[in-house]
C-alpha cells in the first residue's frame, strides 16, 4: 500500500525538465505535511534520493556532497524554523545518517579513481 502511493506520488521527468527545473534531485520526494523541510522523512528521503542520484551518475560526488552538506545544515533548528517541534534526539539521528552517506560517497569516489584535485577540493568543503 506504501508502495502503490510513493509511486502515485512520484513524477519521473524527462532529461529536458530535469535541466529546466531546479537542480536539487532527480525525483521528486514526497512533501509530508507543511510545505518545506519539516519532517524527518523528508530529510531521509532527500539523502537517499542524492545518493542514488550519484550512483546512477546522474550528479558529480562534488554535487552530492555539496547538497548533503546543506541537507545537514537544515537539520540545525537554528537554520530552520520548521522544526523547532521536532526532538533533538531525531534531528541527530538524521544527522548521522548524512555523515554516513557522505563517507560512503567519499570512499566509493576515491575507489572509483576520481581525480585527486578534485577530491582535495571535496575534503576542504
Amino acid at each position: 500500500m506504501v508502495h502503490q502511493y510513493i509511486k502515485e506520488r512520484t513524477k519521473e521527468f524527462t532529461k529536458e525538465e530535469k535541466e529546466k527545473r531546479c537542480k536539487y534531485l532527480g525525483k521528486e520526494v514526497i512533501d509530508y505535511g507543511d510545505p518545506g523541510l519539516d519532517s524527518i522523512p523528508e530529510f531521509y528521503g532527500i539523502a537517499n534520493a542524492i545518493w542514488r542520484d550519484w550512483k546512477e551518475g546522474e550528479i558529480s560526488t562534488k554535487t552530492a556532497l555539496g547538497r548533503l552538506a546543506l541537507l545537514k545544515l537544515l537539520t540545525y533548528k537554528t537554520k530552520n524554523k520548521k522544526i523547532q517541534d521536532i526532538p533533538d534526539e531525531e534531528l541527530e539521528e538524521v544527522r548521522k545518517f548524512i555523515d554516513y552517506v557522505i563517507q560512503v560517497i567519499k570512499n566509493e569516489s576515491r575507489r572509483k579513481g576520481e581525480p585527486e584535485e578534485e577530491r582535495k577540493a571535496e575534503d576542504s568543503a
